[in-house]
């Protein structure tokens, strides 16, 4: 080590990789996948569906088209991953699409989008955890 160097510039080159980097396994992608279906609330929303279906055959070819359009969603997303493999997610691919003023914006509506379904899951996840802890208590 020469005099005055730390190893800082040799910590800083490899720091400066921000290259995305294969962590999550297909095994990894599927949990967290039926983790955020469930923790929605589909033991709650089949009743709802059934109800305005008006028959079974109705309710599964809804859940059938819900499935297939996330499923859709899912495809794209996995396209552009692959396509703009960079960090940033959304926010690289809305720049890339429209610009960073209006990359900016779009993502920033879709942040706070986000964050009211965020909340939404959480008063869902609480109200299904009082019902549970009301109705064992008693």
């Amino acid at each position: 080590m020469e005099a005055g160097d730390d190893g800082l510039t040799s910590r800083m080159s490899s720091i400066v990789d921000t290259s995305p980097r294969a962590v999550l396994t297909l095994r990894d992608a599927i949990g967290l996948t039926v983790g955020t279906i469930v923790g929605v609330g589909i033991f709650r929303t089949p009743s709802v569906v059934a109800e305005h279906a008006g028959s079974a055959g109705v309710a599964l070819l809804a859940w059938l088209a819900g499935g297939l359009v996330s499923l859709l969603g899912a495809l794209c997303y996995a396209e552009l991953a692959s396509a703009y493999p960079n960090t940033g997610g959304d926010y690289h691919y809305l720049t890339r699409a429209f610009g960073r003023r209006l990359g900016f914006l779009v993502y920033s509506s879709l942040a706070y989008t986000g964050l009211g379904a965020l909340v939404g899951v959480g008063v869902l996840a609480a109200g299904t955890l009082g019902l549970a802890l009301t109705k064992g208590g008693s």
